[in-house]
């Protein structure tokens, strides 16, 4: 069974999940589909929800996984995050293997 959100579906945003699972690890995939009219999406996952914005999703995550789980997920580049975020950045891990004077 195929999930699709299509080119010129409004709703870019989007969360795989598993029905299943509670929490957190009920969440497959999520994240940014792409432009409109030029990428879409089709998914094996039997569950896919859509959002109009990356604010919605984030709201809904984090009201499911707790304060701060969409942010901490993209800033930390985790593997269940389809980006680009349009509001954080990954970030960067630090090298501790330079020496300090």
């Amino acid at each position: 069974m195929s999930h699709v959100i299509n080119k010129d579906n409004p709703k870019r945003w989007f969360l795989a999940y598993k029905s299943f699972v509670s929490g957190a690890d009920s969440f497959v995939l999520f994240g940014y589909v792409g432009p409109i009219n030029i990428n879409q999406m089709a998914s094996g996952q039997p569950h896919i929800s859509t959002f109009l914005a990356e604010d919605e999703l984030e709201i809904y995550l984090d009201n499911i996984a707790g304060p701060d789980y969409y942010k901490d997920s993209v800033e930390s580049s985790s593997d269940k995050f389809q980006g680009p975020s349009e509001k954080y950045d990954p970030i960067e891990p630090t090298d501790l293997t330079e020496d300090t004077p």
